[in-house]
């Protein structure tokens, strides 16, 4: 009877293990794509900074760009690509921000959030590029002039 009892537990305990060791591994992976000393073109910012921690749920997942004075929402449109996702997504330029988790606005500069939805990130995670989500220099945000 106590024999029967161990062996119903142990198959799901089983699974568990294997489903935590493998959740485990692709948090862990590492980029699969090298930044090196690529630079970002002109009107195009990188993230100083990136949280990506989409277990919380929504707005888990952004970056954290330090942008100059001169580009202002009423006269430049911004979006931002993240490396690995085949998507542009639009940032709202009317939040700006002097102080974002641990990262503070420069003199002459302000805080932008670019979010990506959490679904794209736990996709990005069963693809097993969650290490690129992770790294800053993935994270690009173009400004657009508008049309006057």
């Amino acid at each position: 009877m106590k024999r029967a009892r161990l062996l119903i537990w142990l198959g799901p305990a089983t699974v568990a293990l294997i489903l935590a060791g493998s959740v485990a591994w692709l948090l862990n992976r590492p980029a699969t794509t090298d930044c090196g000393a690529e630079t970002p073109a002109n009107r195009e910012i990188r993230a100083t900074e990136v949280v990506v921690q989409p277990w919380f749920g929504k707005h888990h997942v952004y970056g954290i760009f330090m942008i100059p004075n001169r580009y202002t929402p009423r006269m430049n449109a911004a979006t931002m690509t993240v490396r690995g996702l085949d998507h542009h997504f639009a940032v709202d330029g009317r939040r700006r921000e002097q102080h974002v988790a641990a990262v503070f606005a420069g003199p002459g500069h302000y805080l932008l959030r670019g979010y990506v939805p959490t679904r794209m990130a736990v996709w990005s995670l069963i693809n097993g590029r969650f290490g690129d989500l992770r790294h800053p220099c993935n994270w690009t945000l173009a400004f657009i002039e508008r049309s006057r």
